[in-house]
C-alpha cells in the first residue's frame, strides 16, 4: 500500500536557506519568498489547515493524537487539543469556524474553532486520510484511503450523507469553491477524479498522472488544479475548465503537499526527500527555486489573506512559516 509517509524521527536538521533561482528576477531579497519562523509543534505533524477568517492555523500532530492551534498574527501555537489516533489531515470551514480532522486511526474529529475543544467524532470510511470543504453547502468531503471512495458529511448534523466511489488509494483531496467541484488524488490509480458537488458524482477522471499523485491545490482565481506526483518528483498542472493535464514540471524530492497562493499565483510543494519547499510560477509553469525548511516536510497551507505559507515538518515536530513574495 501506498500511504502518506510518516516515519520515525531521525536526527538531522535543515536550516532554512533561501536559494532562489535566478528566474525570480531582480527584487530585492525581502521581496522574494523567504521564512519568517519556525514554530514548535506536537509530534510527528503532518496536515495543516488554516483558517483566513481568524488568521489561525491547524496542525495534526500525527504521533501525539493531538492538533496544534497556530495564532498566525504571532506564529505562537495558543491551543493543542487531544484528538483520535493518527490525525493525518485538516480541512477547515471558515463560515463555521469548524476544523476537521481525518484520523487514520478511525472517524473524523470535529473541533469548535471558537473555543478550541473537540466538539464530536464522526465514524467514517476505512483509514480517512485527506478533508476538503465547501463553505456554501456545509459537506465535507473525506477521502477513503482503503475504500476507493470519498465520504460526505454534513456539518449541520455530522451525518454522513453519501458514498462516492473513486480511483484506487485516495490521499489528497481540495475543492473549488467557486466552481464547486471537488479533486482527488489516487495513489495508486495515477488519476485525480472530479466530482461535481452540486450532485456528488464524478463526473471526469483526468489521467496521465503516472507518478502516484499525493495531493491536491486549487487557485479559484485561475480554475487551475495543481498535484504533486511524489515518485517522479514532478508537479502536474489541471486546467480545471477542460479537467485536461496542460503542464508538468520537476520540483524537489518526492513532493507530498501542494499549496496556491492566489494573489501572486505561487505554488509551493513540500518534498520529503531533501527537506526542501519548491516555488513554481502558476502563470509562466515554470520552476522559481526552492529553499530549505525543516526535516521530512508532509503538507503545506497558505493563508490567502496573508501569503503566509504553512509547511509541516514531520521528524523535527515544527512547523516553517513563509512569507509569499
Amino acid at each position: 500500500m501506498k500511504l502518506r509517509v510518516l516515519r520515525v524521527a531521525s536526527a538531522a536538521f535543515v536550516t532554512a536557506m533561501v536559494t532562489l533561482a535566478p528566474s525570480m528576477g531582480a527584487a530585492a531579497p525581502a521581496a522574494r519568498p523567504h521564512v519568517i519562523a519556525t514554530v514548535g509543534v506536537g509530534d510527528g505533524p503532518s496536515g495543516i489547515g488554516l483558517n483566513p477568517r481568524t488568521n489561525r492555523a491547524y496542525v495534526a500532530d500525527f504521533r501525539a493524537n493531538t492538533v496544534s492551534v497556530i495564532d498566525g498574527s504571532t506564529n505562537l501555537v495558543i491551543a493543542t487539543i487531544i484528538v483520535g489516533s493518527g490525525p493525518a489531515a485538516v480541512g477547515v470551514n471558515p463560515r463555521t469556524n469548524r476544523i476537521y480532522i481525518a484520523q487514520q486511526g478511525g472517524g473524523v474529529a470535529v473541533i469548535d474553532g471558537n473555543t478550541n475543544t473537540l466538539f464530536t467524532t464522526v465514524p467514517l470510511g476505512d483509514l480517512p486520510d485527506g478533508v476538503a470543504v465547501v463553505p456554501q453547502t456545509n459537506l465535507i468531503y473525506v477521502t477513503n484511503f482503503f475504500g476507493a471512495a470519498v465520504s460526505v458529511n454534513h456539518g449541520a448534523t455530522n451525518q454522513v450523507v453519501k458514498t462516492i466511489p473513486v480511483g484506487q488509494s485516495p490521499l489528497g483531496i481540495a475543492a473549488n469553491t467557486t466552481t464547486n467541484r471537488i479533486y482527488v488524488a489516487n495513489v495508486d490509480s495515477d488519476t485525480v477524479s472530479v466530482i461535481d458537488g452540486s450532485t456528488n458524482t464524478v463526473i471526469a477522471t483526468v489521467t496521465g498522472l503516472g507518478q502516484e499523485p499525493t495531493a491536491v491545490a486549487v487557485n479559484e482565481a485561475t480554475n487551475f488544479i495543481w498535484v504533486p506526483g511524489r515518485a517522479g518528483n514532478l508537479i502536474f498542472a489541471i486546467d480545471g475548465s477542460t479537467n485536461m493535464l496542460v503542464s508538468t514540471l520537476g520540483v524537489g524530492q518526492f513532493p507530498t503537499g501542494v499549496t496556491v497562493v492566489p494573489r501572486t499565483n505561487h505554488v509551493y510543494t513540500s518534498n520529503q526527500h531533501d527537506n526542501t519547499v519548491s516555488v513554481v510560477d502558476g502563470t509562466a509553469f515554470r520552476l522559481l527555486g526552492s529553499f530549505g525548511v525543516g526535516l521530512f516536510p508532509t503538507d503545506a497551507e497558505a493563508n490567502v489573506r496573508t501569503g503566509h505559507v504553512f509547511v509541516s515538518n514531520q521528524d523535527d515536530a515544527t512547523v516553517t512559516v513563509i512569507q509569499d513574495g
